[in-house]
């Protein structure tokens, strides 16, 4: 499982965004794609993975799930054409409040967010999921999700859901945190499967509300990349 955030061309990479290590740049994530290309992975939809998690359905050896999360504009410009060139297919984690109302123009800062002609546009490649609608952020250095009440917790993610979201089985705790009333409020709303920042592997006994990713940082090497995606 990898998690993404910005991808960035030249252009608006630097100076600006060179220093920030959740955005990568535009020709580095064209490696990363062309390397999983070249040996052969299999990126996999959200209805794979709950197949794999829930009915022991079978899944290449070489599988991989490609994720993103907020949502912004970058994805959809510079992200989809490459994922689309190899291939690929990944999940994008909306926070829905963010979603721009209009046709949004790409800045180098502040980061910008797509808006729902991008997400129409881009359903060949990107599966749209939540990342809650106003739960985005920390009080006291901690996101709502880990102590807001489960009743306030469902209020958002069924509005999350009035957005133009592809699946809402799948969810991606802001910052990777959560608690057993996120969880329950999760279930409760019929998600399936919720994803973590921490590192590692899915298997089929992986709790799925635990799923681990890998985050990608602009501080990785290629050979990082590749051990990692190896399960090396």
């Amino acid at each position: 499982m990898l998690a993404y955030h910005s991808i960035m061309s030249h252009e608006y990479y630097h100076p600006v965004n060179s220093e920030n290590s959740w955005i990568l740049q535009e020709e580095v994530f064209y490696e990363q794609m062309k390397y999983l290309y070249e040996n052969g992975f299999t990126s996999l939809s959200s209805s794979q993975l709950i197949d794999f998690l829930f009915n022991d359905g079978e899944i290449p050896k070489k599988s991989i799930v490609i994720t993103f999360d907020d949502g912004y504009l970058d994805n959809y410009l510079f992200a989809a054409p490459i994922m689309r060139q190899f291939g690929f297919v990944g999940m994008v984690f909306l926070i829905t409040g963010n979603l721009s109302e209009t046709i949004p123009d790409m800045t180098a800062y502040p980061t910008q967010f797509m808006s729902a002609k991008e997400i129409a546009r881009s359903t060949d490649v990107f599966e749209y999921g939540s990342h809650t609608h106003a739960m985005h952020y920390a009080a006291d250095g901690k996101p709502p999700l880990m102590w807001e009440s489960i009743e306030n917790i469902r209020a958002d993610i069924r509005q999350s859901f009035n957005a133009p979201l592809t699946f809402t089985t799948g969810f991606a705790y802001p910052h990777g945190k959560f608690s057993n009333n996120a969880i329950a409020a999760l279930k409760e709303e019929g998600v399936r499967f919720a994803f973590t920042t921490q590192g590692g592997y899915v298997l089929r006994d992986t709790n799925p509300f635990l799923l681990p990713r890998f985050s990608v940082k602009s501080d990785w090497t290629m050979e990082m990349f590749i051990d990692i995606v190896n399960h090396k």
